[in-house]
């Protein structure tokens, strides 16, 4: 018997393995805790996800919305459940930001939890009303070194969120001094950005899309590491100068409570990386303006580390706290 072939019996062996300690957990169903409410981008990819992994794990995964704190409540459902892997956590850029701005949260991701995989990153822009005269950050910041622009605002969905903290960055690294319009929420922002109410605002790329293709609003730049196919021409942020290449998405994974057991978590990553390989989950996120962006556990922990440093620092400059 060769060696390929030895490899290949191996292989199979051990996902055979590995569906059968899923199986063997328990026949109830499988809890997916998204901690924002049911009809937002966060239960679409979860929904979708959902479906998927419980074609591949063979038990039932149920959406379960525990919205309220920025996520933290439902982060704590699965830290108070059992780490037997009958109950998963939808956490993302919220897991790793809200404890530092809000010294009350107890929860220590690098501890508490065990990633099982990225699963998509949504860029944020910064924008500004159709009829603004600037076209790039780069005259934005020009501007607002040059003649103090006094005032000038950007708004967000609140305090301590990343679209905070991307305005915040910009504040940092270029030297300017733009107001934070904080909101609640993010309903209102692209109504009152479109009629001049504000100067401009942080948005998250599917939100803004409509308003970018009816020319009623303006991207000046992307917080991703790479361009996004929509907006082409738009510059990210770790272009301009003084930026050094840094980026700043949005970003979602799941995760399990530490202490499962490491067959259960990469059997979980293996049905969550084989979901988003199917080209009907990309469509139906990508039709959403969500895009698919899978990593394995340890590719997103080694992710999300220099991504936590940067918001430590921006935090700590910017003296944001929720408090």
């Amino acid at each position: 018997m060769n060696r390929r072939l030895l490899n290949q019996l191996a292989l199979l062996g051990a996902g055979a393995l590995l569906s059968g300690v899923v199986h063997a957990q328990s026949d109830k169903p499988i809890s997916l805790v998204v901690g924002y409410s049911a009809g937002g981008s966060a239960d679409l990819v979860a929904r979708v996800v959902g479906t998927e992994l419980s074609r591949r794990l063979g038990r039932q995964v149920i959406v379960e919305n525990v919205a309220g704190a920025s996520g933290m409540i439902a982060a704590q459902k699965v830290l108070n459940a059992p780490a037997d892997g009958n109950v998963i956590y939808m956490g993302g850029t919220d897991t790793v930001l809200v404890p530092m701005v809000n010294p009350k949260t107890r929860l220590d991701w690098e501890k508490d939890l065990l990633p099982v995989g990225r699963m998509s990153a949504v860029p944020m822009i910064f924008a500004v009303p159709a009829g603004s005269p600037y076209a790039t950050l780069s005259d934005l910041v020009g501007a607002l070194r040059k003649n103090g622009k006094a005032g000038f605002n950007y708004a967000t969905p609140g305090i301590g969120t990343m679209q905070h903290l991307y305005g915040a960055l910009i504040n940092k690294q270029a030297k300017v001094e733009m107001l934070h319009i904080p909101y609640r929420g993010g309903a209102q922002i692209v109504n009152d950005l479109v009629g001049g109410q504000v100067d401009s605002a942080v948005l998250v790329l599917s939100t803004a899309m409509p308003f970018l293709k009816e020319g009623k609003i303006k991207a000046l730049s992307v917080s991703d590491g790479a361009r996004v196919v929509q907006l082409p021409n738009v510059r990210r942020i770790g272009e301009e100068e003084g930026f050094n290449g840094v980026s700043l998405p949005l970003w979602q994974g799941l995760f399990l409570k530490a202490g499962t057991p490491p067959t259960i978590v990469a059997a979980y990553e293996k049905a969550l990386l084989e979901a988003l390989a199917q080209p009907e989950v990309r469509t139906k996120l990508a039709e959403a303006g969500i895009t698919v962006a899978p990593m394995p556990g340890r590719e997103l922990r080694a992710f999300v580390a220099p991504q936590a440093a940067l918001y430590r620092d921006i935090v700590k400059t910017a003296k944001i706290t929720m408090e």
